[in-house]
């Protein structure tokens, strides 16, 4: 574990920073007049949902522990509902199968419900 460990912490800590950089941008361009508290969890749109709680803390295909106070916005990782060049959610190693029934699972490191065919930048593939 000691590499993919190593590899996914380097890549949780190059995620988190551009997690930051891009709420900080989005924050220079904002209207200001929604009257919000400053809370960016669930984008400008408001449209993406906290995950069911059996997903909150849930693991991850490839071992990583979901931090809900440590996810990345859908919109700083380009997701997408479609899969890219052949790389799909479903497999990846950040990736959290459903657990309920309703066909859609989570994410070790991006907020809201993922579809498995759907695909962002922080994809990497998983080898087990």
């Amino acid at each position: 574990m000691s590499d993919d460990g190593t590899s996914s912490r380097r890549r949780f800590i190059h995620l988190a920073g551009v997690t930051a950089a891009t709420v900080g941008l989005a924050g220079c361009s904002s209207n200001g007049g929604d009257g919000g508290d400053g809370d960016t969890t669930g984008g400008t749109q408001g449209t993406v949902e906290p995950v069911p709680d059996q997903y909150a803390t849930a693991t991850a295909l490839g071992g990583n522990e979901r931090d809900p106070d440590a996810v990345s916005s859908q919109s700083a990782v380009a997701y997408q509902p479609e899969p890219k060049s052949g790389q799909q959610c479903s497999g990846c190693l950040y990736y959290i199968p459903d657990k309920n029934g309703d066909g859609v699972g989570a994410c070790a490191i991006v907020e809201g419900t993922i579809e498995p065919n759907a695909y962002c930048v922080s994809y990497a593939p998983y080898q087990g």
